[in-house]
């Protein structure tokens, strides 16, 4: 019984953490992350269902997950390098947005492609 109750209070918990969205990725993009004292690069994906929200992606995760090749350097995300555009996914996101409320930004933490 005991058992049954902490499973059912860490699903409880899990679902106040993370948001679930799922579309298909439209546009694949890299940025830069400037703070004070820190820089980091992700990978923006947008959804054709979510136009206005920005997901953002770790690169190790970006390549990870299958949505782009492993590249170099460059800022640009070439059409070889975009292996995810097009794809139907679910995407699995820190519930905690960044940005306004008119062009949110979360952060993935999984992504599954759905109807390969």
């Amino acid at each position: 019984m005991g058992l049954a109750l902490l499973i059912a209070w860490a699903g409880a918990v899990h679902g106040q953490v993370t948001k679930t969205f799922t579309g298909k990725i439209t546009e694949i993009a890299r940025g830069t992350t400037l703070d004070v004292g820190k820089k980091g690069t992700f990978y923006m994906v947008r959804l054709e269902e979510h136009p206005k929200i920005e997901f953002r992606l770790a690169p190790e995760d970006a390549v990870r997950f299958g949505v782009v090749e492993a590249g170099g350097p460059a800022q640009v995300v070439t059409p070889k390098m975009s292996k995810g555009l097009g794809w139907k996914v679910k995407l699995d996101c820190d519930a905690d947005k960044t940005g306004s409320l008119k062009a949110p930004v979360y952060r993935v933490i999984s992504l599954e492609r759905l109807g390969h």
